[in-house]
């Protein structure tokens, strides 16, 4: 991409401090925020066009610029109106009257800002995020109820919508979300501090891509002319990576191109190796013509002993590989998962089930953000067929999907490396007490029971570790209600029974038999 034309400020211009408004209406306006607390407005249609520095006004802010949003209130006013935030208040300035229009304390702080509207309220608004956690905010609508949701992220990973101060839906992420974006009904964009930019569709995430570098903020717009909205991340070394909307497929072709051209100098590499072997069978080839008679007899003959004794090796090898790859195919990575109250952390127990050793695990987690990298490398001082893995302290109740890699050696020859997958449970840190604590608990967790309780027990094996068979009351009623049952019919049938006899009896006793 080239660019249309290039402004050079002179001024250092802060992340995420560059908005364009229509102060008077009509002509746009760059308006950044800089160092000292100042805030300069560049205005290239001003009247006084005379003297080129005339075009940049500055606003000495005297605090610490965090957020600007530009706007109108009502529909009705002449102008935008700026909204100046920082650490400690909020400030509404009217460009073209220079003068304020408001002024209001925040006590947690401003660290971003967006005009907007709420299904309530129906006039525009700033709404603010401070620092209770919120970091940014963008106006779409996730859910499919037909309203306008606000779409928050969080210091701790998390991107929630709101509904008034319901939260609707939640989606866990791998770092802190740096920007979020709106591209359509039900499609946002974000980007978080690790590098990652995707977009989510609902609650479901379409697509994402991963860089070394830091992006500082996101936008969507049609950038090719094709109709469809692109994502845009913006790095700080001025790298704009894009990929359209549905697939990323602008990010996902400049990754794919790098895994081709390795796999063909691999391929380069063995045509070559191929090429010089044949080139010395045939050197091999042309040296036997020049020899003598007699000479190819002894070489012949040499040559058939050579050929025995290498077919010979290669049984005796064709048995040890087929017995290494026989181990190999019955070996088998198990997985087990452990926490106690005299742990801190979660325990994982990576075995083999014969006598392979192992020497390396990696473990990737590319969704919850549990490592820091998604990457955790253990390598044990000892190798042996067991290895215990302790995980992090969990920052947060997620459950996530851990890939691993083990590293096998079963001899000094071979190195062979297993793919498994652990599904971590999101309540990984709770573990059962096998009695009941001295001291009462303060406080206690209480849910409406569901319309069958067999659906407690799936849910409690899916989200804790080591839970006991649990024994659901309903179905011990179930078995009472069918015993008392077969009980009272076996009753009415004995009862049954001995009327018929003691009418008989009275019918004897009035005969007098």
């Amino acid at each position: 991409m080239l660019p249309s034309f290039k402004l050079h400020m002179h001024h250092a211009i802060l992340d995420r401090l560059a908005k364009v408004g229509k102060y008077d209406g009509t002509h746009p306006s760059l308006t950044c925020g800089t160092s000292s607390g100042k805030v300069f407005l560049h205005n290239p249609h001003d009247k006084n066009e005379d003297d080129a520095a005339q075009a940049v006004r500055f606003l000495n802010i005297n605090r610490d610029v965090s957020a600007l949003c530009v706007g109108k209130f009502r529909d009705q006013d002449a102008g935008d109106t700026l909204i100046v935030g920082t650490h400690a208040n909020i400030l509404g300035y009217n460009v073209e009257k220079n003068s304020d229009a408001f002024y209001k304390d925040v006590p947690d702080g401003v660290n971003t800002m967006l005009f907007g509207t709420l299904p309530n309220i129906p006039s525009r608004m700033v709404m603010v995020g401070g620092n209770c956690s919120i970091q940014v905010r963008a106006e779409i609508t996730p859910s499919r109820r037909g309203n306008e949701e606000l779409v928050v992220g969080s210091d701790d990973y998390e991107i929630r919508a709101f509904q008034a101060e319901d939260v609707v839906c939640e989606c866990s992420e791998t770092g802190r979300i740096v920007d979020l974006t709106s591209i359509q009904r039900h499609l946002f964009g974000y980007a978080l501090d690790n590098g990652t930019v995707g977009v989510y569709k609902n609650s479901h995430r379409v697509w994402r891509v991963k860089s070394k570098n830091i992006p500082t903020s996101i936008t969507a717009f049609d950038i090719n002319g094709d109709g469809e909205l692109e994502v845009r991340g913006y790095l700080f070394e001025g790298n704009a990576p894009d990929g359209t909307s549905k697939d990323g497929g602008g990010a996902a072709t400049s990754l794919l191109a790098d895994e081709i051209s390795a796999e063909e100098k691999e391929v380069q590499a063995l045509i070559k190796a191929k090429a010089g072997l044949v080139g010395q069978l045939k050197a091999y080839e042309n040296a036997g013509l020049k020899t003598t008679k007699g000479t190819n007899v002894r070489v012949a003959t040499t040559t058939k002993y050579d050929h025995l004794n290498k077919l010979d090796l290669y049984g005796f090898n064709r048995v040890c590989v087929s017995t290494l790859v026989k181990r190999y195919l019955l070996t088998s990575i198990a997985i087990t998962a452990s926490t106690t109250i005299s742990h801190e952390n979660v325990e994982l127990t990576v075995s083999t089930e014969n006598e392979s050793v192992i020497k390396m695990i990696v473990i990737f987690d590319y969704d919850a953000g549990i490592f820091d990298g998604e990457s955790l490398v253990i390598r044990p001082a000892t190798p042996a067929p067991k290895a215990t893995v302790q995980l992090p302290t969990l920052k947060k109740n997620v459950a996530a999907t851990l890939h691993f890699r083990v590293g096998n050696r079963g001899n000094g020859n071979v190195f062979h490396v297993f793919e498994e997958t652990f599904a971590l449970p999101k309540f990984a840190d709770f573990f059962p007490l096998k009695a009941a604590p001295p001291v009462r608990p303060s406080g206690c967790v209480k849910f409406k029971r569901p319309i069958r309780m067999q659906q407690v027990q799936p849910w409690v094996k899916a989200s804790f570790l080591q839970t006991d068979v649990l024994r659901v009351s309903e179905t011990d009623v179930d078995d009472y209600n069918s015993i008392r049952l077969k009980l009272t019919g076996d009753m009415a049938d004995d009862s049954n029974q001995l009327k018929h006899l003691v009418i008989r009896a009275e019918d004897a006793r009035i005969l007098h038999d």
